[in-house]
């Protein structure tokens, strides 16, 4: 019977470590997106399904007092692919498209979404100026996507206001040096979502260009910024999940320790070393 105990317990502390590798390695790869060979299209997925909020665990008129000066993650992305060759729609040929093919402004293709390019000015994390100049490009798919979702958002009389888009592998190099800690920044030669032109940070504005609530500032990395936080206002988690769920409509996933961050992940995008022009 004793040696039965000892077998029984040596059992359930290794599934205990195992389930903590299992967490830490879901966590690593959660902006990795789904893996794919060169050039081949993601099937449409399903929805996640919604969270659900417990009143239970809310703290009523609960507020985050001096919040610390956030600390990035670092996000592994999934392997290159090959460029695609698909045309642009029709409904996209009219605009005036970078140099770059694939690539559109997505100011243009929609002038009613907000911008606020943080990484072109020194209001963001590493409290440098990263980009020459604030522009927001992506993929052709993952703008079409965006300008969805802001139009769902418009029908409730609010809007999308973007924080980052696509960013190049050169300006990944600059943050890189000014963070060249792979626990806080993708290194450049792994790159990330944003320099595939598929990723973007952005929250939810309403018509005066007002920030929704969403318990915490862009770049924050603390645990308030997760959306398995629970422990905020009530309203705050309603907007968050607003705007996830119209994001997941449009084909956008998120990831569960920022709430601002959602990629493209319907289909593969290689790394780009384009840079855009800075307009006068």
């Amino acid at each position: 019977m004793k040696s039965a105990s000892i077998v029984l317990l040596s059992l359930l502390l290794l599934a205990g470590c195992k389930n903590d590798k299992q967490q830490a390695q879901e966590t690593a790869a959660e902006d990795a997106g789904p893996p794919t060979t060169a050039g081949q299209e993601i099937a449409e997925m399903p929805d996640a399904e919604p969270d659900t909020i417990d009143p239970g665990e809310l703290v009523a008129d609960s507020t985050i007092a001096e919040l610390p000066r956030p600390v990035p993650q670092y996000k592994p992305t999934m392997k290159p692919a090959a460029p695609s060759s698909t045309a642009p729609p029709a409904d996209l040929r009219g605009l005036t498209n970078p140099p770059q093919q694939g690539f559109v402004d997505l100011q243009e293709l929609d002038p009613s979404i907000r911008f606020e390019i943080r990484y072109a000015t020194v209001d963001n994390f590493t409290e440098s100026k990263i980009y020459d100049c604030p522009r927001c490009f992506l993929r052709t798919e993952a703008a079409q996507a965006i300008v969805q979702a802001h139009r769902m958002l418009q029908r409730q009389g609010l809007g999308l206001k973007m924080f980052d888009c696509y960013r190049p592998q050169p300006y990944q190099q600059r943050l890189w040096d000014k963070v060249p800690n792979a626990d806080y920044v993708t290194p450049p030669e792994k790159g990330s979502m944003h320099s595939r032109g598929a990723a973007v940070d952005l929250t939810i504005v309403d018509a005066q260009g007002n920030e929704l609530d969403m318990g915490t500032p862009f770049d924050f990395f603390g645990p308030q910024a997760h959306n398995s936080y629970y422990q905020l206002p009530a309203q705050v988690l309603k907007n968050r999940q607003l705007l996830r769920r119209v994001m997941e409509d449009a084909g956008m996933r998120g990831i569960r320790t920022e709430w601002w961050h959602f990629s493209y992940q319907r289909k593969s995008f290689p790394l780009s070393d384009w840079v855009w022009e800075c307009r006068d």
